[in-house]
Order: C-alpha cells, then structure tokens, then sequence
C-alpha cells in the first residue's frame, strides 16, 4: 500500500505542467548561482545568476555548453572530475568552500553545494548544483570563536608564514584538532584554506597592479616564483602571466 503522504505529494507534482515554476524560483535568490548537468556534464539548466555570470542573456545560449566552452582545459577538468565524483559515488558535497570566478573576472570565495540527480528508476542521471557567496551565507563563526580570529588573520596578511603548529597554539588545540575545525566549517583543512587565500590574493594583485610576478609571488605567501605559478596554474586554470593579460582591469 503506497505511503499516503507520499502518494499525495506524487499526485501534487504530477499535475504540474512542467518544472519550469520550480526552477523560477531559483531566479529570484539574488545571486545564489542554480544549474543542473547531465552525465556529460553538459548544462541542462541555468538561472539567471550563472547567466549573468557569463555575459550571457537566455538559458538557451549555456544549455548543451560545459565548463569546456568557458575555461581553460586544466580548470574545466577539475570542474567536471568534482560532478564525476558526485555522479559516481552517488553521495552529495555540501558546503565546500571554494575559489571561483566572479562576472568581473576576479577570484573570490564561495559555497558550493552539489548533489545527484536521479531518475524515476534510481538511477543517477546527472548534478544538480548550487553556489553561494561566502561572505554572508556561511554560518557566521561567533566573534568570540578564536577560529573565526584565526580566519579574520589569514585573510587580512595571507603573505605571512603561516605555520599549523602555531595556529593550533593559538588555537589551543591540537594540529589534527584545528585541521577538523576547518573541515567542519569550510569544507578544506587549514592548509588548503591558507593557499586559497594566497591564490585569491595573489589574484586580485594581478587584476589590478603592474608588479613583477616574483614580487606578487614574495608579497602572497609562495616560496618562489615557480611555485606561485604552480598553485595558481592548479586553482585557476591560469599561469599567472595569462591570468594577468585575460583579466586586467584598468580602473
């Protein structure tokens, strides 16, 4: 015997024209970024936010397109491996904390949330995925919460020498603790949070000013040259150099 609150919500559903009221709504969450691939990961559907993110006008336009169609290779690889993984393994990623493009061409963070889209046999048959603005959407750390002192710290000097060790001494917990800490909330350890920071850093000095990249590499936080342009190659899809010609802004 069908369960009856569920049979009453298939009845409900099932008298809808289409789903398109559904993914209107989507349209009106300010910039809150909506779409959906198939196993291709080709986009199936989009809001407004995703549009407006590329310059573009109608759904029609992204529809069929993948990450391919947008960003250099390396990039779209990474992209389209995240949808594999949550494809294949069938099990959501919800609330991971990572750098992504803004309409402006510059680098900042965001929340991303990405689950399997199955069909009426259980079989998954694409993603579905949302994105958010960090700053604001996130559940906000207490101010009084030495994490989020931490976190304030790392994002106002990312060039300093970070080191685990001392953040979990001025954590008053343990590295592994701290390392759990930064999961919970964000998605990615601790190092991982460090080098992101350093990336976006690294990023809007390229954007915005003429420095040697030696400087930016020395001012960010990296070693050396060669390994700024590692990090920013893998969190990007850009060396440095190309970032800096196809994102210049001359205000």
């Amino acid at each position: 015997m069908a369960n009856p609150p569920l049979a009453l919500q298939r009845a409900f559903f099932d008298r809808l024209a289409d789903d398109q009221p559904l993914r209107t709504l989507f349209d009106h969450l300010g910039d809150v970024a909506f779409c959906i691939k198939d196993r291709a990961s080709r986009v199936m559907c989009a809001n407004r936010a995703v549009l407006a993110k590329f310059g573009l006008t109608h759904e029609r336009e992204i529809i069929g397109t993948s990450d391919a169609d947008r960003y250099p290779a390396r990039l779209a690889e990474v992209f389209r491996a995240s949808d594999r993984e949550v494809m294949e393994s069938g099990t959501p990623v919800r609330d991971r904390l990572e750098v992504w493009y803004t309409p402006a061409g510059a680098l900042d963070w965001c929340v991303v949330t990405k689950l399997p889209l199955r069909d009426r046999r259980g079989s998954v048959i694409g993603v579905m995925m949302v994105m958010r603005p960090w700053n604001g959407t996130r559940r906000r750390l207490s101010s009084g919460d030495v994490l989020s002192e931490l976190v304030e710290a790392i994002r106002a000097d990312p060039g300093q020498p970070w080191r685990i060790t001392a953040l979990a001494r001025k954590a008053g917990c343990t590295p592994r603790h701290l390392h759990r800490r930064f999961l919970s909330e964000f998605g990615i350890g601790a190092k991982e949070f460090i080098l992101r920071t350093r990336v976006q850093a690294a990023a809007e000095l390229l954007r915005l000013h003429d420095q040697p990249l030696g400087d930016i590499a020395n001012t960010c936080g990296f070693h050396d040259q060669s390994a700024f342009t590692r990090a920013f190659r893998a969190h990007t899809g850009y060396t440095p150099y190309r970032f800096r010609r196809q994102h210049r802004t001359n205000g």
